[in-house]
């Protein structure tokens, strides 16, 4: 059974309260592993999402970026969604993905809002969202602005008049001054007398629970437990929440905990509230880091009524609000307002200062060294080692031709890898084989199979095996999608100390085979043709976006677009493109073609230019040179933003010497070209900077004609940047 391994399922306020502890004391966390698991790499601060949707913040206000916040804890963080817990096993099952072992677990993982989905017409259900998850819901509304100042829309309604229904209700009025706002209220449901006058003044209408079904709707009909729980056999009460301990133990399960909305004490409950979750962080961090010592735990008292203070959001000058405490309302004032702004500002900037001071730390030093990719060694290092040798990388093709079968197949090799880009064993595994693949699909064919070298911390056998299974899992996840097999490999221990996230300390490599078939040909490197388009099968920005966010600067969503973008296998649009050559067996589709890793776009062009220009050059032909279309040049969003800052890759400094070629050696030069800005710009000075940035999973760049050119383009995600010229 694995040992050492504490997993924290959920990236609810208490988890993120904890993991805050940690990463501003690491002295006080437990020893071993940690993994931090959460289906999205942000949480949103509840207390002021109605303030969110007034229209009184912005959402990047109130998110907590978990992945940062692990990272700085010495966590590893998996996004993943969670759908069980094998009990016996104890591991936690996960959606798509292997379950992760723990040898002690907790859960943080919130509830879900309280309805029948399947009571809802098919034809309805986009019109009627809960309230959770806020950022679906939030999506919702802003759908719903283009009626926010027409009176005569149909009605937005509400389901559910609790303070969380009420309180949006509010909201939306702030949001919406002219549109109807209608509030359902159950059956039975008495509202305070002065919450039912603010209700009236701000011209919402009430309707009763027996009213028809009103559409577009929000519903916040309370909470309920995610059907895994109660499937689980862990104990649950009849709300479907997990019992536990005082200590917030599990009960009959000393090895698991569980708090915020998913928990409850037994014989001491209470309704779900944040105000017990955020209390409740410290009293588990430490019965987290008491377990890990051996130590008795300390068992919790929480308070047995909590103050919730209920906004109106009415204006920002004149915001007003009512304070509730165990059946005693008072208000609305306005200084109730401002200390629920007081309150809620100074809850979320606790984690603000912890990005602050990332800040600081690194304007006072160098930037971290670069993961993926971007640790290759530079150009000029490695292109005079092979002179040495009597060889230049930059004359050879990505993937070398190692045998020829009876039928006439070609069996090509190639390898490659890097030190671990993110926490996630599983995610990094699967990155490196999509970006050790590149390869193969470079040269136009088929990965068969492929065998790992993959060098581990110094850790107990019980921490490798997991992490290895990790690794190994998410590289057969990205053979498996291509009908390929890992079919053996080598395993390394690192001799130098781990550093936190062990997981980070893992470093791997993959050879990998492939094979191109009687019926297509293979691409190679240097086969331009003049005339020939330049097509780019995915943005660029990769190595600036991963320097960024390894030094704490970039925002969640551009990495998770990122993530989710080299998360995709490109087999399929080199299986199209020999499709396209069985069709017509007379025409190459593909001229030449390379994959952008390491030396980035202009590198790597680079080297396609000299290998054809050898060719050229021997029969006594006029070199061809390439043009580039700069405004055409795919980038990831936030890119530009970040290289403005002065973020790059470690190794952009030693991929400069590519941009010696711009207007360069007659054998070996590009030429600029621009639409929407010129070369006197900041901009091209930045767009100069994407040209040698690293790429991690990069894109294919293939030249081909024009005729194919449009074919692609309309049949994929190719992208034009430029033309072969002379």
């Amino acid at each position: 059974m694995l040992s050492d391994h504490l997993v924290l399922a959920g990236g609810g306020h208490t988890h993120a309260l904890v993991l805050l502890r940690w990463a501003m004391n690491s002295k006080i966390k437990p020893a071993g592993m940690i993994t931090l698991v959460n289906q999205s790499s942000t949480t949103i601060y509840s207390g002021m999402f109605p303030g969110v949707v007034a229209g009184k913040y912005k959402i990047d206000e109130i998110l907590i970026d978990l992945r940062h916040l692990a990272a700085k804890a010495g966590v590893s963080f998996v996004n993943a969604e969670i759908e069980g817990i094998d009990l016996n096993n104890k591991k936690l099952l996960l959606e798509g993905r292997p379950g992760i072992e723990y040898s002690s677990l907790s859960l943080n993982i919130g509830t879900k809002t309280n309805f029948n989905s399947q009571s809802l017409v098919r034809s309805y259900k986009q019109l009627a969202v809960p309230i959770k998850p806020f950022s679906e819901s939030l999506q919702f509304i802003i759908d719903q602005d283009i009626y926010k100042d027409d009176p005569s829309a149909k009605p937005f309604v509400i389901i559910g008049a609790g303070f969380a229904g009420i309180e949006i209700a509010f909201s939306l009025r702030n949001r919406w001054p002219k549109r109807p706002i209608q509030l359902k209220v159950k059956s039975g449901r008495k509202l305070k007398k002065n919450i039912l006058k603010t209700i009236k003044d701000l011209n919402i209408e009430i309707i009763k629970e027996n009213a028809s079904v009103l559409f577009p709707s929000l519903i916040c009909t309370g909470n309920k437990s995610f059907e895994w729980i109660k499937d689980s056999g862990l104990p649950i009460d009849n709300d479907g929440r997990v019992l536990t301990e005082n200590t917030l133990q599990v009960l009959n399960h000393p090895d698991l905990f569980a708090v915020g909305d998913c928990g409850v004490i037994k014989n001491n409950s209470r309704p779900s509230s944040g105000v017990w979750a955020v209390r409740s962080a410290i009293p588990l961090a430490r019965n987290l880091e008491y377990l890990s010592k051996g130590l008795k735990l300390y068992e919790w008292r929480p308070q047995r009524k909590a103050i919730q203070i209920l906004d109106i959001y009415s204006s920002e000058r004149d915001s007003k609000a009512y304070i509730y405490w165990g059946g005693f309302m008072i208000g609305p004032y306005n200084w109730l307002s401002k200390l629920k702004e007081l309150i809620d500002k100074k809850f979320i900037s606790k984690f603000l200062l912890l990005n602050e001071m990332t800040k600081e730390n690194i304007a006072k030093k160098d930037m971290l060294k670069c993961r993926g990719c971007a640790a290759k060694i530079a150009y000029s290092p490695l292109n005079s080692a092979l002179k040495q040798l009597g060889s230049t990388e930059s004359s050879k093709d990505d993937s070398v031709e190692i045998g020829v079968s009876i039928s006439g197949e070609k069996f090509i090799q190639s390898v490659d890898g890097f030190p671990s880009l993110i926490s996630d064993p599983w995610l990094n595994g699967r990155l490196l084989a999509f970006h050790s693949c590149s390869d193969i699909w470079a040269c136009g064919g088929s990965v068969v199979s492929a065998q790992s070298v993959v060098k581990l911390p110094s850790l107990s056998n019980q921490l490798q095996q997991e992490l290895l299974f990790q690794v190994l899992e998410g590289i057969n996840s990205a053979l498996n999608v291509q009908g390929a097999k890992l079919i053996g490999g080598h395993t390394l221990e690192s001799r130098t100390i781990p550093e936190e996230p062990f997981s980070l300390g893992i470093e791997s490599s993959l050879t990998v085979n492939g094979i191109i078939d009687d019926k297509t040909y293979f691409w190679l490197k240097g086969g331009m043709k003049k005339g020939d388009q330049i097509l780019i099968s995915r943005p660029l920005g990769t190595g600036v976006i991963f320097s960024a966010f390894m030094n704490g600067y970039v925002k969640p969503y551009l990495l998770d677009s990122v993530l989710k973008e080299l998360n995709k296998s490109q087999h399929e649009i080199v299986d199209y493109i020999n499709q396209l050559k069985n069709k017509d067996l007379n025409s190459n589709v593909v001229n030449s073609c390379t994959d952008i890793t390491g030396f980035g776009l202009l590198g790597h062009l680079s080297e396609m230019l000299e290998s054809a220009n050898i060719d050229q050059l021997r029969m006594n032909l006029e070199p061809f040179k390439i043009i580039l279309e700069l405004d055409k040049i795919p980038i990831y969003q936030g890119v530009k933003e970040l290289l403005a800052e002065g973020f790059e890759s470690t190794l952009s400094p030693s991929n400069e010497i590519f941009l010696k070629n711009i207007n360069g050696a007659k054998n070996l030069r590009f030429e600029l070209i621009y639409n929407d800005f010129d070369f006197s710009s900041s901009l091209y000075n930045i767009m100069l900077k994407v040209l040698v940035d690293p790429q991690t999973c990069g894109p294919l760049v293939i030249t081909c004609s024009p005729i194919y050119a449009a074919k692609l383009i309309k049949n994929g995600p190719w992208r034009k940047i430029g033309i072969i010229s002379s």
